[in-house]
């Protein structure tokens, strides 16, 4: 604080149904945290890859998140059939068995419209362009090996 800031506090309080004065307040005084200091590689928030292996890396990101949506659809169908089983259960009489066939469609149904959009991730994964080029190179060295076994 400031000189000019600095003032006495008067705090009463009561005591005996009378006010006394001599309490003084406690001041906090909160520092303030240091920050991090910017120009290392890790805090750009840039994934870090060794010289060769992003490709690798990159597909194995893409191929966590098919399965991550892969098991998504299993929760919502079996979600769904849960769903529709209770209501077919309170309906009516053995009606969970009755309609065995129709809740399982409609889990069915479920899972399909979450697991449509795994082949389109898939595609894009196999679609970069490091990884085709590590692809051709991997099939032209392929095709060099193939041509010396050539009867």
């Amino acid at each position: 604080m400031a000189e000019t800031e600095k003032k006495k506090v008067l705090v009463l309080r009561r005591s005996r149904g009378k006010l006394e004065a001599g309490l003084q307040p406690i001041v906090l005084e909160r520092k303030e945290s240091k920050k991090k200091q910017k120009g290392t590689k890790a805090d750009n928030g840039q994934p870090q890859y060794s010289e060769g292996l992003e490709d690798v890396q990159r597909l194995e990101g893409d191929m966590m998140r098919v399965a991550q949506r892969s098991s998504r659809a299993v929760s919502k169908a079996i979600d769904t059939y849960e769903q529709e089983r209770k209501r077919s259960a309170h309906e009516k009489k053995d009606g969970a068995i009755e309609d065995f066939v129709h809740n399982s469609a409609k889990a069915a149904s479920a899972y399909m419209k979450e697991a449509s959009e795994i082949p389109i991730d898939l595609a894009e994964s196999l679609n970069a362009s490091s990884f085709r080029k590590r692809l051709r190179d991997s099939l032209h060295q392929a095709s060099r090996v193939i041509r010396l076994f050539r009867i």
